[in-house]
């Protein structure tokens, strides 16, 4: 009888002590107190004994393109590489959760997606669309803007403000002095033409450059050209609308310096034009002051009051000597309503 009382003792307490570990493995302690806790309880997620086979093919593929995805470059091209990719992706874990998971709401959150990055991949595709211009146009880029890195885009951007490319004849009248209105602004594409003032010529507009770049500093569009512009032959010249061009470049500050730079080294060029022109003409005497000079031709640039106007501008570029010589002094004249370059950079002869 001991000895069966004994085993008996023995068993109930081995099976108290494996109560207690498997209750030591649910419990926690919380204030003091024994709360009963399990992972799949609280989470209602079970921990896996086990590996399940591996995915369909479709599953791979998918994680395969989002795993491209996160190595998309920056840049526009970047952005639509990481498009293309998450599109991609989407479309197998649609195609995956459609005809081999079954599950509904997989396919449609997947082909949520797809639409959204298709969006995306189309809007990208028609900004990096290529851009191409006709003969004329192209050769304008290639000369004057692709050099300051402005970009086909942002050309074509300046290129919707274009009014019109207007034909030119031979001995054409293209403006009239103290009669056309200053509303444009004109580059000449092929031809010449001839600026002239009191019936004296002071310089040739070749291609390329602009017919009207001192008037495009501080005068407003209901001022006259204070110059006459004709056909030396049969030419085309690009009107931009005025306004219209400064509204849409004002916004760009890079589009802003550009127009400044290149319409003031147009500026330089006529200048330095005019001035040889009547140095070799006589017309602007080498010891000219202020006083006698009024009744000698003069280059008339109008500016608004409040602005730094031309004179300002064509001061630093005569201010750097790879632009013009140091020995050419600019002598001006300025008030309120104008400004006159009265000796127009007159050069003094070598002693």
């Amino acid at each position: 009888m001991g000895i069966v009382d004994d085993t008996k003792n023995a068993n109930e307490v081995n099976i108290t002590l494996e109560l207690m570990d498997d209750l030591s493995n649910n419990i926690s302690f919380y204030n003091g107190s024994i709360v009963p806790w399990s992972f799949e309880s609280v989470f209602n997620i079970s921990v896996c004994s086990q590996w399940g086979p591996v995915n369909h093919m479709f599953f791979q593929l998918a994680n395969t393109f989002f795993f491209l995805s996160y190595l998309a470059p920056n840049g526009m091209y970047g952005i639509l590489y990481l498009r293309c990719t998450l599109l991609i992706g989407c479309a197998f874990f649609a195609w995956w959760g459609w005809a081999i998971l079954c599950s509904f709401d997989a396919f449609i959150w997947n082909a949520n997606f797809v639409a959204i990055n298709f969006i995306h991949v189309c809007v990208l595709l028609y900004h990096l669309r290529p851009i191409k211009f006709s003969k004329e146009i192209e050769e304008v880029y290639q000369a004057l803007f692709r050099p300051l890195k402005v970009s086909r885009h942002q050309f074509k951007k300046v290129l919707d403000c274009m009014k019109m490319i207007r034909q030119l004849k031979y001995q054409e009248v293209y403006a009239q002095e103290k009669v056309t209105k200053v509303d444009s602004l004109s580059l000449v594409l092929s031809g010449k033409l001839v600026v002239s003032q009191n019936s004296r010529a002071l310089h040739i507009v070749f291609p390329h450059q602009f017919l009207d770049s001192p008037e495009w500093f501080g005068v407003s569009t209901d001022e006259f050209f204070q110059v006459s512009i004709t056909a030396m032959e049969d030419s085309r010249v690009l009107l931009w609308h005025r306004d219209k061009l400064k509204l849409t470049i004002i916004t760009d500050q890079f589009l802003q310096a550009v127009f400044d730079h290149i319409l003031g080294r147009d500026v330089v060029k006529k200048l330095m034009q005019v001035s040889e022109t009547m140095s070799h003409n006589g017309l602007v005497p080498n010891n000219c002051d202020m006083e006698h000079c009024d009744d000698k031709p003069m280059l008339i640039v109008k500016r608004s009051g409040d602005g730094p106007g031309i004179t300002a501008l064509i001061n630093r570029q005569i201010q750097d000597p790879k632009v013009l010589p140091e020995h050419a002094p600019l002598l001006c004249r300025c008030n309120h309503h104008s400004v006159r370059l009265a000796s127009l950079l007159a050069l003094h002869k070598p002693s």
